[in-house]
């Protein structure tokens, strides 16, 4: 199910059929150097596709989804509108996204971030969203500024360090 659309990218529900693609991705060493150790095996894959899809059932319309180009069908990332760590409990929610590298450098996630950022404030009530990227990723940072997003500080998570970006509800 398509849930929204930018001018390039079509955002889509998460399928079984996307393990290949999700694996590809976040095995991919280059790709996941600003956010974590990449997978080494498919069941890794399999565990976190679990975690997204229960989260989807408990929070309907909110978690990770696929990215696909609209001329090509071709995957294109994943992205995120959850609450922070697909924490049903906590309070912040974030954004987040991952694209493939054909998609690197032009312009995706700057198209990509105010739209998220709406839909992921039409499913819940707060009054901001926050995005964590790593300092030295200075591309994702420029489209989440871009996109409204300004930066609050950057602090010492288990995964790394991040910086952290705030977008109020009347910036979108």
């Amino acid at each position: 199910m398509t849930l929204f659309e930018t001018p390039r990218v079509r955002v889509r529900s998460l399928r079984d059929t996307d393990l290949a693609d999700f694996y590809q991705l976040l095995s991919d060493p280059e790709i996941m150097r600003y956010i974590r150790a990449p997978f080494t095996e498919i069941a890794q894959a399999e565990e976190r596709m679990e975690v997204w899809t229960q989260y989807g059932q408990i929070r309907p319309g909110l978690g990770t989804f696929v990215m696909e180009n609209k001329e090509s069908g071709a995957f294109s990332g994943t992205c995120v509108a959850r609450q922070v760590g697909y924490n049903p409990e906590h309070e912040d929610y974030e954004i987040g996204y991952i694209f493939t590298p054909e998609c690197w450098g032009k312009g995706m996630a700057s198209e990509l971030v105010p739209l998220l950022s709406q839909y992921c404030f039409s499913l819940c009530t707060v009054n901001h969203l926050v995005a964590f990227t790593h300092p030295d990723n200075k591309p994702s940072q420029r489209a989440l500024t871009k996109g409204g997003f300004r930066y609050i500080e950057t602090k010492q998570t288990a995964d790394g360090t991040s910086a952290v970006f705030w977008l109020e509800r009347n910036a979108v």
